[in-house]
């Protein structure tokens, strides 16, 4: 045998010999703890999520596992609906109502209660009729060890091209665990356990009748932090029907007093736990940005137009401050149609840094007074600042020129400028308010360290045209009064009001851009208010537009004297 047959055998018995050692320890040593089983191969659907307009049969497979499904967006598993033949796919808008049937989402169905204290109620109803209605299916494959795959899910909308109130809507789909929503004790989109506590303990105290107001009555939505999200399957759908993206997600309930709201607005987060994905997969804004979290807004206090943060975000893009964009969906939760919203950005770290060009780790956001993005200390910037710029005298040039040293000036009063033109009260300035700056300077051309003010919640009281906003501003906000007493800035703020007021929120432009969104929105308006308060009429609706262009046509004739009074 020759030195190479021979190396040649050793190598094979080597061979031999390792892959014999890697069975035994394979099968007959014990397994690791937490190490992974092999999965059986997971579900394939033999059609995607999407709009169809003919019914059709859908197939589950593979053959190799036993599959196991279930039609309400609960988890599958071998309790659930077994898969044995193929699923007929057709229109759910005849089935029954479901989710849409409940009255513990919002405390405003307690009519009784809300008269009693001498309030308002909101006129909620349930739906009276078959709302639309989508198809959810959510399937699991067992192998014969009991081994069990990913979690297939899907949707199917069949039969939408004719249907009133999606032209020119994008959709979004998020499938979670009915129990996620609406269990009693741990379900985020209902009253539960948290008001029944609440009752029992203050009904007819002196503290439950001081709180009157019926949204901010305690409930399980109305709980914050992680401990309330739930994880949930979001899939985006284009105006043309296109699916866009599909991704695990968290959601919470998002909003102060409108979180008693019918409906309510949805924060949804993309975080690494559910996918392994930190940001959302699509560019959803159509500006390249992708965000790790976003608001699925269903207007807020303005839920019967839903239109002024849209209208105000989209007539100040050019000013010297932050804005949101926005995009209009309709939203289907587990398969039932669930009314009208804009998908709006959040301002976190990510977004300034893609918009502003500063580093994300660099940066610190400051909502309503308290740190959102940042280390605990560096909240004594903003302190220092506010201490600064509330309490030094500013007529001073000295003081003053400080305070520009701190603060972008241009943005400060850019901000306030529009703020004021609108008449914004009740709960701004006190609160509804959000800034930012850089830690430490870059070499950017935001990165100077300066505090710059961001736009949003315009949807609260305001658009009063009769309003002194600023005596009532003056009031309420420290460093806002201080700095009235300086010339430079009061000449500035006061032509800068009227500037915005002539560029931005003339009578024609506006009236313009509010016919614009009439003609858009009107049809969507009319299936979400006929769905959430049996009302297809659109009188609300017509008559708080007619109202908000008024504004916009004879807010100068009354706030004109107003500024003259301050020069």
């Amino acid at each position: 045998m020759t030195f190479y047959k021979r190396k040649y055998t050793i190598f094979c018995l080597l061979s031999i010999f390792t892959f014999s050692a890697l069975l035994l320890f394979k099968f007959f040593l014990p397994a690791k703890r937490g190490a992974t089983t092999v999965s059986p191969n997971n579900v394939i659907f033999s059609r995607d999520s999407g709009f169809y307009e003919d019914a059709f049969e859908l197939e589950l497979g593979p053959a190799s596992g036993t599959i196991y499904y279930t039609l309400d967006g609960s988890i599958p598993d071998k309790g659930s609906l077994k898969y044995e033949a193929p699923i007929l796919i057709s229109d759910a808008s005849d089935n029954d109502n479901c989710f849409s049937t409940r009255t513990d989402v919002s405390t405003g169905f307690e009519q009784a209660e809300i008269e009693r204290l001498s309030s308002d109620p909101p006129g909620y109803q349930v739906p009276g009729y078959n709302i639309d209605k989508a198809t959810v299916i959510r399937a699991v494959s067992y192998d014969n060890a009991g081994n069990k795959s990913e979690i297939k899910t899907a949707v199917y909308f069949v039969g939408f091209s004719s249907r009133n109130g999606y032209d020119g809507m994008n959709i979004i789909s998020i499938i979670t665990a009915p129990s996620n929503l609406f269990d009693y004790e741990t379900g985020i989109y209902v009253t539960g356990k948290t008001y029944d506590e609440y009752i029992k303990k203050y009904r007819g105290s002196e503290y439950y009748w001081r709180e009157e107001f019926w949204t901010l009555w305690s409930a399980n939505y109305r709980n914050r932090g992680k401990k309330w999200e739930r994880d949930a399957v979001c899939q985006f759908f284009d105006e043309n029907g296109q699916q866009v993206l599909e991704q695990k997600c968290g959601i919470r309930i998002h909003g102060g007093a409108s979180r008693g709201y019918n409906p309510k607005s949805l924060n949804i987060y993309a975080r690494k736990e559910y996918d392994g994905n930190p940001q959302l997969q699509y560019d959803l804004f159509g500006t390249g940005y992708y965000p790790s979290a976003v608001t699925l807004s269903q207007g807020g206090n303005d839920i019967r137009t839903k239109s002024k943060d849209y209208l105000i975000a989209a007539s100040t893009k050019d000013l010297n401050f932050s804005t949101m964009n926005h995009e209009p969906y309709v939203l289907f939760l587990n398969g039932e149609y669930w009314g009208i919203y804009w998908l709006n950005e959040k301002y976190d770290a990510r977004y300034l840094d893609y918009y502003y060009g500063v580093s994300k780790d660099n940066v610190i956001i400051i909502k309503e007074g308290v740190l959102e993005d940042g280390d605990e200390d560096d909240y004594k910037f903003y302190s220092k600042m506010i201490d600064f710029c509330s309490q030094s005298d500013v007529s001073i040039d000295a003081n003053y020129k400080k305070v520009c040293e701190l603060i972008d000036m241009n943005s400060y009063i850019d901000y306030y400028a529009v703020m004021l033109f609108i008449g914004r009260n009740g709960d701004w300035p006190s609160g509804n308010y959000a800034l930012w700056r850089v830690k430490k300077k870059e070499s950017s051309e935001y990165g100077d360290g300066k505090w710059r003010w961001m736009l949003f919640d315009l949807n609260s009281p305001g658009f009063d045209i009769c309003f002194d906003p600023i005596e009532y501003t003056m009031e309420n906000d420290g460093m806002f009064k201080n700095l009235m007493t300086n010339n430079t800035f009061r000449t500035q703020l006061l032509q800068r009001i009227r500037e915005i007021a002539n560029a931005n929120f003339s009578p024609e432009i506006m009236e313009q851009r509010i016919n614009r969104y009439k003609e858009f929105i009107s049809d969507p308006m009319k299936e979400n208010d006929k769905r959430f308060f049996n009302d297809d009429s659109l009188a609300v609706f017509d008559l708080e537009m007619k109202e908000l262009n008024n504004f916009f046509t004879d807010r100068m004739t009354y706030l004109e004297p107003i500024l003259e009074g301050y020069e």
